[in-house]
């Protein structure tokens, strides 16, 4: 029912999309709506004068029906070339599709599900049309994020439409009342999280579906906006930037800190089945969440996202119509949040080169000031600081490890309980790992 409701918000090829065969009459309907959509009318009339101006355009809809709609309907009224973007496409062809869209005699308009909303630069683009509006208020900002870039001199023109239905009005309502469509939202994510649910309830309730409805998630989002912001004032006036600090600064950031992001985060996506692809000799990836991932989404990131990007920052700037892999970039965070909320991000197996060979168990344990120790324990039970000193030591360099060699041994089961019950004793770890020394 939800499912079916929020595609009839979205278009009526949406919802004919999911149809059976026996809802012909619901069929029927959903075309006829179609005919008379304001939202395609629109775009058909305004379209013609953004391409002579020699504008960019990039629409958004989330159901890959309402694109073909979309591109039916322009090429239709207006004889307009139109690009499409959508998960149901090859990387490389997305790739082509990206980049006959950048040229100054290619489409004038890109029509893109929720894939391009994750790891493309449109920063060249004009504007930026919501053909539809997800329930999800992180999904609307990462498709306004593609043109919002920090460096972008001019305003995003952003152009969403106001359902005539309650319940789609009482949407874009909400996302007025947040200031979505005016400002980033970071830092308010679990708050955030509640207007899905909030939105969904609302299709099975009785009340009237306005933004009054809404208001008391509007009122905690709100709220902890300001805690957020209040929080960075403080942190910004408690010791303010001096030109003398700069070298304590960048003292702090790993020297090989590129480098690690990729190994975790190639690694973390390898472990999550993720599709990945390799371009310029490890110079760039294509990463994609697809069907064949063990998770449906991460924080930040949904279904069917892909991004074409580096690890190198000398490329990154070299070629600014790749994404960036760090710090900040939602791929990166979406992958150490689930790394910290999941099992997969505290137990681990790592292969380390040295001259005396040795295999046992290391476990992180956090003190009462946030700081963490570690213990090592060899085959016999032994601890082992020197090993603790030598798996903490940063950089760390593991070997690939494939985890079924070493869970299927022999006694290795076994052997994980034994010295685990030992590590229990000097309470619980937050993070566990088998290692092997040598080899």
């Amino acid at each position: 029912m939800v499912r079916r409701v929020g595609r009839l918000l979205a278009s009526g090829a949406a919802l004919a999309g999911v149809l059976g065969g026996d809802e012909e009459k619901l069929a029927k309907l959903a075309e006829r709506a179609d005919r008379v959509d304001p939202r395609v009318h629109w775009l058909a009339a305004q379209a013609p004068a953004w391409k002579e101006a020699g504008e960019k355009t990039l629409v958004f809809a989330a159901h890959r029906d309402s694109l073909e709609l979309i591109k039916s309907g322009l090429r239709r009224d207006v004889q307009l070339r139109v690009g499409l973007f959508h998960e149901d496409l090859a990387p490389a062809q997305r790739d082509i599709e990206v980049a006959q869209f950048r040229l100054p005699d290619g489409p004038s308009m890109l029509v893109s599900t929720e894939c391009g909303g994750e790891g493309r630069n449109f920063e060249f683009c004009t504007r930026l049309v919501l053909f539809d509006l997800p329930w999800n208020p992180v999904t609307v900002e990462q498709r306004i994020g593609r043109l919002d870039r920090i460096d972008r001199s001019l305003p995003v023109e952003i152009v969403y439409f106001r359902p005539a239905s309650m319940l789609g009005g009482a949407v874009v309502a909400l996302y007025e009342s947040l200031g979505l469509f005016h400002e980033p939202l970071g830092g308010v994510e679990r708050e955030l999280a509640a207007v899905e649910a909030a939105v969904e309830a609302l299709v099975f309730s009785d009340a009237e579906p306005d933004a009054e409805v809404l208001r008391e998630v509007v009122q905690e989002t709100r709220a902890a906006q300001d805690r957020v912001r209040d929080a960075a004032l403080h942190e910004l006036h408690r010791e303010p930037y001096r030109a003398e600090l700069a070298e304590s600064i960048l003292a702090r950031v790993p020297t090989d800190l590129e480098e690690l992001t990729r190994e975790v985060i190639v690694a973390a996506a390898e472990r999550l089945d993720l599709y990945i692809e390799e371009h310029r000799d490890g110079l760039r990836h294509s990463i994609e969440l697809g069907t064949r991932a063990r998770v449906e989404s991460l924080p930040g990131v949904s279904a069917g996202s892909s991004f074409l990007g580096t690890f190198d920052r000398a490329e990154a700037v070299r070629d600014e119509s790749i994404d960036f892999f760090s710090s900040g970039h939602p791929l990166v965070e979406g992958l150490l949040a689930h790394l910290d909320e999941s099992p997969d991000g505290r137990v681990a197996l790592l292969h380390l080169g040295g001259e005396k060979e040795g295999f046992g168990l290391l476990a992180l344990y956090q003190q009462e000031d946030g700081s963490f120790s570690a213990v090592a324990m060899d085959l016999e039970g032994r601890e082992r600081p020197d090993w603790a000193a030598l798996l903490t030591r940063r950089p760390l360099r593991s070997r690939r490890v494939s985890a079924e060699t070493w869970t299927r041994q022999p006694g290795w089961a076994t052997f994980v309980r034994r010295l685990g019950r030992d590590l229990e004793k000097r309470g619980v770890p937050v993070a566990l790992a088998a290692f092997r020394i040598g080899g």
